[in-house]
C-alpha cells in the first residue's frame, strides 16, 4: 500500500475561491507532524510559503487570519476591519524558540 500526503484547500467562506492549500508533512529526525500552507497556484512553481502550523485547525485559522491582513478586510464580508485572532507558527523542529514561524535551515557546509 502507498500512502500520499493528505492536502486540504481552504476556501473563502462568502465566494468559495481558493485561498491557500495545506499539506501535512512530517519533518525533523522524529518525524513531526506540520501543516504548511502554501497559495493556491495551479503551477506548483509559482506558489508561495504561507506558513506551518501544529494543527490542520490551526493551519485553517492562521491562513484565514492573514488572509484578512493581507486584504485589510474581514472574511465576514462587509468593510470591516480584520477580526480573526494571528495564529502563532510551530516552530521548526529540534527549536527551542516557541512561537517562530517554522524556516527550512541551510545544510551546514562541508568542510
Amino acid at each position: 500500500m502507498t500512502l500520499r500526503p493528505a492536502e486540504w484547500d481552504v476556501l473563502h467562506p462568502l465566494d468559495g475561491h481558493a485561498i491557500a492549500i495545506v499539506r501535512l508533512v512530517q519533518l525533523g529526525t522524529g518525524r513531526e507532524p506540520y501543516y504548511r500552507a502554501v497559495s493556491p497556484e495551479p503551477d506548483r512553481a509559482l506558489r508561495r510559503l504561507i506558513g506551518y502550523w501544529g494543527t490542520v485547525d490551526e493551519a485553517h485559522e492562521g491562513v484565514l487570519a492573514l488572509y484578512e491582513r493581507a486584504s485589510g478586510r474581514s472574511l465576514a464580508g462587509g468593510d470591516r476591519p480584520p477580526s480573526r485572532p494571528l495564529v502563532p507558527q510551530k516552530p521548526p523542529p529540534g527549536s527551542p524558540q516557541q512561537g517562530a514561524p517554522a524556516r527550512p535551515r541551510l545544510h551546514a557546509a562541508r568542510a
